[in-house]
């Protein structure tokens, strides 16, 4: 478990612009995904940042007490369960969201590392 001191109200405010900018991104991929399903209601992006704020929640507390691939595995069905019953699409249509927003994340840095010519780190975490 990682504990983190903050020295400064300065860093507290670069970490909270950093989790802004992360929800951002992962609301934006996530509407995506959710504009392939025609049956899925609440897609506008203010419900979408709204399940992505939840989702991101639920990851904190459940890393916070326990980790590993249990914790990983708590953080999928729920995330599941929280796209499924917020945007009333089933299960099954929940997991392939998940699989598409992440698939599109990895293309998108892939190919701004590959036009920009840099090395960018697929994973946030």
């Amino acid at each position: 478990m990682i504990k983190m001191i903050f020295q400064s109200f300065e860093e507290i405010m670069w970490l909270l612009v950093f989790y802004l900018i992360v929800l951002l991104i992962m609301a934006i991929f996530l509407s995506i995904a959710l504009s392939f399903f025609s049956k899925a209601r609440h897609t506008n992006f203010g419900n979408v940042f709204l399940t992505a704020f939840l989702i991101t929640l639920i990851y904190a507390l459940v890393f916070y007490f326990t980790g590993g691939l249990l914790a990983w595995l708590i953080v999928l069905i729920l995330t599941w369960i929280i796209i499924s019953v917020s945007h009333n699409v089933g299960l099954l249509s929940a997991i392939v969201i998940t699989i598409i927003a992440f698939l599109l994340y990895v293309l998108v840095v892939l190919l701004l590392s590959a036009l920009l010519h840099v090395t960018i780190d697929l994973f946030p975490f």
